[in-house]
């Protein structure tokens, strides 16, 4: 089969469906998108909200809670130990397939009904307020995390301790502000660090100790700025910059155009790959458009894949399976569509929080169920039988949404049945839009108006070093920067306008002698999210033009980079990168 080049549904853009994309399209016996996959990504992700969190009461055992949902949400919500017990039946919200209506009218009547979990947390300790998260430990407002202690404001981290506010980061111990970074210890401000200790400010630096504003170091210890200096010129420029807030913020400026002017920037971030594109990739095999991927093999628009996912198309989240598509948090599961939040899934199509499922349809809640349609149970003849009706009968009968947007058998839940916002969901983190655009494109938007808290103190009142700061901070309500400076900007990431500073935080902050944050939690994670590149890839030629024995004159070798190409960094192919950095 050619190539065939189709006009997106959103966005009315041209997009390419590739033979071997028709290939996959098949084995998964399903037809053809007829969204871009730039517009398919924001669709799945409006599905998954990780940050918004709201106080509520369990709708079944009546206990305080907290969750995802909305205590005006239209479906019960259960705590964990209600949700995962025998205390309710999940076939009894069950419901006869009317053919004479839409698939997924139905199923929004379906989500009405039944109850949902309140959070996606498992074997968590004294880490209430994390969400999508495994094996915490005295952990706050970690989310997409597991298997860390002592951790807060950060999103995936794995195998962590005692660090805050970081972004992908697994193996280390005692960093702040740490980004894409694995390994480390004591590192703070830094970002693409590997085995890095005692150290701020190093980007793409591997096996450093004592170093401060470094790029492309290897193996180095007591350097400033690429250069060696005496151990007590180290200890004297760190404890001076890393003290005082002041100093902080305009050394960190000073590095970001630093790194930006004179570092290299390796055009794949990926270590043992054969035929790859995307960033982060690890150990893959015929894997593109993967971002955040390790040991994925045939897969295609991934984002955030561990464990070996294999066969995949359209995914955020799934791990450990194969022959998924168009998911979001699925994991050790085979042949599943159009799915959200799961395990052990087998020859499904349209389920949301389901484990250990097989052969199910359009269905909500269930665990260790077959044959099932909209919750209700059938023998397995008359399940095959209706599945391909409901097929062919979603593909005669469309869902059409407010934007005039058709949802036949083949594409993902419609974005304005989710029970989020689009900017309380991490489609806002990787696919930003203004309210504005949201409206156009008619996606829903939550409103973010003026919090009912008042501030008892504005972010610059408080003090240049943390030296200064005693006990009675952690009774003030501090105003945000971010919202003081731009309010209407401040919005669109979700800015919750005032914090307070938790005693854990404070004495991490202490033990460090890092001064107080000015911004509140959610800013703090969007300032960390746009350090990196966007999940996209753009045609660029190599930037090399150093005498290597690969070439002379300017580098001809031309690949996919999450670099723009009107980006100012120098960004160099694999080759050249080898020989210049590593």
């Amino acid at each position: 089969m050619n190539s065939e080049t189709c006009n997106c549904q959103n966005c009315k853009n041209e997009f390419i469906i590739e033979p071997e994309d028709f290939d996959f399209y098949e084995k998964m016996k399903v037809p053809a998108p007829t969204w871009c996959w730039k517009c398919r990504f924001p669709r799945r992700l409006v599905w998954r909200n990780e940050r918004s969190l709201y106080k509520r009461t369990c709708s079944l055992c009546n206990k305080s809670i907290i969750s995802m949902f909305k205590a005006e949400a239209p479906f019960p919500v259960y705590c964990h130990e209600c949700w995962w017990s025998d205390n309710w039946d999940q076939l009894k919200y069950g419901r006869e397939y009317d053919f004479s209506k839409n698939f997924f009218e139905q199923f929004a009547l379906l989500q009405r009904e039944v109850p949902r979990p309140a959070l996606y947390a498992s074997q968590n300790v004294n880490s209430d307020y994390c969400n999508h998260t495994a094996r915490l430990k005295d952990c706050y407002l970690m989310f997409g995390s597991w298997f860390s202690e002592n951790c807060g404001y950060s999103k995936v981290l794995s195998e962590c301790k005692d660090c805050w506010d970081c972004w992908s980061v697994d193996n280390s111990e005692g960093c702040l502000h740490l980004i894409d970074s694995n390994k480390c210890y004591k590192t703070h401000y830094s970002q693409n660090c590997t085995g890095c200790a005692d150290s701020a400010f190093l980007y793409d630096c591997r096996n450093c100790q004592n170093c401060l504003f470094c790029y492309n170091l290897r193996n180095k210890s007591y350097h400033i700025f690429n250069q060696p200096v005496s151990k007590e010129e180290f200890m004297r420029m760190k404890d001076a910059t890393l003290s005082s807030y002041t100093l902080l913020e305009k050394r960190f400026l000073e590095f970001r155009k630093t790194i930006r002017d004179k570092a290299v920037h390796r055009s794949l971030i990926g270590e043992h790959n054969v035929n790859v594109s995307g960033n982060f990739i690890l150990e893959a095999k015929n894997v593109h458009y993967g971002f955040m991927v390790q040991g994925a093999e045939n897969a295609k628009y991934v984002t955030v894949a561990f464990k070996g996912q294999k066969d995949t198309m359209d995914t955020y989240g799934v791990n450990a399976g194969e022959l998924g598509y168009e998911s979001v948090n699925i994991d050790f599961s085979s042949m599943c569509r159009f799915s959200l939040n799961g395990e052990n899934h087998s020859d499904t199509n349209y389920l949301v929080d389901c484990f250990s499922v097989e052969n199910c349809f359009g269905s909500i809640s269930l665990n260790h169920k077959k044959y099932c349609i909209l919750n209700k149970q059938y023998d397995e003849n008359t399940y095959q039988e209706m599945k391909d009706k409901i097929i062919a009968q979603m593909q005669e009968k469309p869902y059409i949404d407010k934007a005039g947007r058709k949802y036949g058998y083949g594409e993902f839940f419609p974005l304005e049945l989710s029970p989020f916002a689009y900017n309380e969901t991490i489609a806002q983190e990787y696919s930003p839009i203004t309210k504005k655009q949201a409206e156009e494109l008619k996606y829903p938007w939550q409103e973010t108006g003026d919090k009912e808290y008042k501030p008892t103190k504005k972010w610059d009142e408080l003090p240049d070093t943390i030296m200064e700061v005693d006990d009675s901070i952690l009774k003030e309500i501090i105003l945000c920067e971010a919202w003081d400076k731009d309010k209407e900007k401040a919005k669109e990431h979700n800015c919750s306008m005032a914090f307070k500073i938790t005693k854990d935080e404070l004495g991490v902050y202490r033990k460090f002698g890092i001064p107080l944050p000015r911004k509140c939690p959610n800013t703090r994670n969007f300032d960390n999210f746009q350090l990196r590149n966007p999940i996209n890839l753009w045609h660029r030629q190599c930037m090399c033009d150093k005498q290597h024995p690969q070439h002379t004159g300017k580098c001809s070798n031309e690949f996919e980079t999450s670099y723009a190409s009107d980006r100012k960094e120098i960004v160099y192919c694999e080759d050249c990168y080898k020989a210049e950095v590593a």
